[in-house]
């Protein structure tokens, strides 16, 4: 008996100081983070809607979601695509929209510019886990990525896998992209309907 409490308080020493040391870690870390987060999502916001703003000037002023009076989930050719954030351009350019929806191989995140006019200026990528040489490449700086991508400018919120250049091999991942995209323009065009 004496050797399994003595076995418990190691176990729990070790625990406790495991756990302070990750503590700490976390501490000095987190704003490195955050920091790093935000540039990374600056920088996706920008690749899809550039602004002109004055250096040290905010280029998007984040709009929350809890502020709306519309839902957070926008259905769009059949698929749930999941609102995850708004910000509108600093100079009025139009919004971006983060959204979420479900690929071939799991969750895909994306960001897509819209424009005043309601039509994409562009979509970024952020995370997916898409079959590398399939789905993975419309995330990706090939040519077919590329191609894949700038088809959707100019779309609006009614596009379709027929209107946009789909990657053969990747129609999942494709439909979820033309998905995520028309649910971005609708959530846009709803929220300014909303006012």
């Amino acid at each position: 008996m004496n050797k399994i409490l003595k076995l418990a308080l190691v176990l729990f020493v070790i625990c406790a100081i495991v756990a302070g040391i990750l503590g700490a870690v976390d501490l000095i870390t987190r704003d490195r983070i955050q920091a790093y987060q935000t540039n990374r999502t600056n920088r996706a916001r920008a690749a899809v809607l550039p602004v002109k703003a004055a250096e040290g000037e905010e280029m998007y002023v984040d709009i929350p979601l809890d502020s709306l009076s519309i839902p957070a989930t926008v259905t769009a050719n059949g698929q749930d695509v999941e609102i995850l954030s708004m910000a509108r351009a600093a100079d009025g350019s139009g919004h971006v929209v983060e959204v979420k929806f479900s690929g071939a191989q799991g969750n895909v995140v994306m960001i897509v510019g819209v424009s005043n006019e309601l039509t994409c200026t562009g979509i970024s990528i952020t995370q997916h886990s898409e079959t590398p040489g399939l789905g993975a490449v419309a995330a990706s700086d090939t040519d077919k990525g590329a191609r894949f991508r700038d088809s959707f400018i100019g779309v609006d919120g009614s596009v379709q896998l027929k209107d946009i250049d789909a990657m053969s091999g990747a129609t999942i991942t494709s439909r979820g992209v033309t998905a995520g995209t028309a649910a971005a323009i609708q959530f846009v065009e709803a929220m300014l309907n909303a006012k």
